[in-house]
């Protein structure tokens, strides 16, 4: 994961990983509509760029359901079953039990993520959330998925998603 090293040079200290899992679905278009499900696995901690919000990385494994044709359902195709890879960088804002976070990566997919467009995406997310028990982390998270203009058609998907996960804190060197 390149995005380690770049947070280290920025000099950061881990405090938490958290694995996480969440589902979606994107808003309807005239590509049709996709579904979610989704692993998380990210490092979060604190760095001296950003003194008052934890800042981290995350990768993200994706089953994504969505219309095989770039026409969505409209000739009656069916849908196609996608395996994604993401890797993002965020910020994230706590405040109590609540949290915010934003942060973005590139994506890769096994097959064009909408159809017809392109294997390499960049995955955009804005999320929030409540922390129980110090542990136990539910949110909702907004992503936008989309190639940024490198291939010829670039469509994306605005996706909608609640996750929930389980965060176990890390020990600093020399504790």
């Amino acid at each position: 994961m390149i995005a380690l090293p770049v947070l280290f040079v920025l000099g950061f200290v881990p405090k938490t990983f958290t694995v996480s899992t969440g589902a979606g679905v994107s808003q309807p278009s005239w590509h049709g509509q996709s579904s979610f499900r989704s692993i998380q696995f990210e490092v979060a901690g604190r760095s001296r760029l950003f003194q008052t919000a934890d800042v981290g990385a995350a990768l993200t494994y994706s089953a994504i359901r969505q219309p095989r044709s770039w026409f969505g359902h409209r000739y009656g195709d069916p849908d196609d079953r996608v395996r994604a890879e993401s890797m993002y960088l965020f910020v994230r804002k706590m405040g109590g039990r609540a949290f915010f976070d934003a942060g973005t990566g590139p994506m890769w997919s096994n097959r064009r993520v909408p159809a017809a467009t392109s294997r390499f995406n960049f995955d955009t997310k804005l999320g929030f959330g409540l922390t129980f028990a110090e542990r136990v982390r539910i949110g909702y998270r907004f992503s936008h998925i989309s190639n940024a203009g490198v291939a010829h058609r670039n469509p994306g998907w605005n996706v909608h998603s609640v996750f929930a996960g389980f965060s176990v804190p890390l020990r600093s060197p020399g504790r």
